[in-house]
């Protein structure tokens, strides 16, 4: 029997599509076949890619905003807006699971979840809201602007992955974080299969990529000055009009595939998402992370890289200060590496879980 997984990905960014694809990367070299139903930048991201078969477009639930900022009193005044997009997509995935006949479906973010249950399928989810209620308190020291979003979004998602799927497969950063139970397995952070461990550097640092979400609230990059001896490559955020005539600074915009300069940096500076993160950290990269403002799992992520001691929380309205500051500690930064144990490959352990959900197996 050919395995035949669907996947439900949530594409207003770009962290729930690299992660998905390194578990499918996985899945389709054991021989399983692959759907994808997402939505926004999903849609571009997948495009070409030989390991899926087909991609079905759905609309997307979108954070409310207030001045670029998460809004959580906007958000919940959409709850109108939000069903009637839950309407649409269950009608579409309806449609592909009649035709697809998938025997796992995969969540990642996507909610849309009656078509699965009316089915009786097997439903997995990547997810890691127990880990940021973790964080949220095993680290006290919060910013009260990150509150909302953990009670009112992250707290009824660590709640929803605790009664809906019947396997949640979480990511973990600190490898102290065991597993938890049969029915949540945490796993190694899981990223694409050619981000592989590099040895920690000892030269002077003259690299750096700055590589900030694609999605609406990502953060912007305004560089005012030049930084001798350094080149900075900036990933998924355009060029500010009028861009800067700074030497060295090189804007990439949106890229497919960024390790290949992820791979030269000796320092990374990247918003809070798990993805981003986890690719830092498994390069064994320094790194600063900037948090999106009002974003709880965000902070957690950036918090709990802080604490591994692999680098620094920054702020976007002080991107260059925190650049500074962390290029003066990359000593420290590098060394906390090397007391850190090899990360596993947490795609590899997540896509055999899925496999064996697939063939009935515990």
């Amino acid at each position: 029997m050919t395995p035949r997984l669907l996947f439900l990905i949530n594409g207003l960014g770009l962290g729930n599509s690299t992660r998905c694809h390194a578990v499918i990367e996985r899945l389709a070299a054991a021989g399983a076949e692959i759907e994808i139903v997402t939505s926004d930048n999903g849609l571009w991201f997948f495009d070409g890619k030989g390991e899926i078969t087909r991609v079905t477009a759905i609309p997307s639930l979108r954070y409310g905003a207030d001045h670029g900022r998460i809004s959580i009193l906007r958000t919940l005044g959409q709850a109108g807006r939000m069903w009637w997009t839950l309407r649409q997509a269950e009608a579409i995935l309806s449609e592909v699971i009649n035709r697809f006949q998938p025997h796992v479906v995969v969540s990642d973010s996507v909610y849309a979840l009656g078509p699965v249950r009316r089915a009786g399928l097997p439903l997995a989810a990547l997810n890691n809201a127990d880990m940021v209620t973790r964080g949220m308190g095993r680290f006290g020291d919060w910013p009260a602007s990150v509150l909302p979003q953990f009670l009112f979004i992250e707290l009824g998602d660590y709640l929803h992955h605790r009664i809906v799927p019947d396997l949640v497969i979480s990511p973990r950063l600190d490898p102290s974080d065991g597993t938890e139970g049969r029915r949540l397995r945490r796993v190694g952070p899981i990223v694409r299969r050619d981000c592989r461990p590099q040895p920690v550097e000892t030269r002077p640092p003259s690299r750096v990529v700055i590589m900030l979400s694609g999605s609406v609230f990502g953060s912007s990059v305004t560089l005012a000055r030049r930084h001798d001896g350094l080149r900075i490559d900036v990933i998924g955020r355009p060029a500010p009009e009028p861009a800067p005539d700074i030497d060295g600074v090189t804007f990439h915009g949106k890229l497919r595939d960024s390790l290949a300069l992820t791979r030269q940096a000796d320092l990374l500076i990247v918003n809070g998402g798990f993805s981003a993160v986890s690719e830092a950290l498994v390069l064994r990269k320094p790194m600063v992370v900037i948090p999106v403002p009002r974003h709880a799992e965000q902070w957690v992520n950036g918090r709990t890289i802080r604490h591994l001691g692999v680098g620094t929380i920054g702020s976007e309205d002080r991107l260059e200060a925190s650049l500074d500051d962390a290029l003066g500690r990359i000593d420290d930064l590098r060394g906390a590496y090397q007391r850190l144990p090899p990360a596993p490959d947490g795609a590899a352990e997540a896509a055999d879980l899925l496999l064996k959900l697939a063939g009935g197996r515990p």
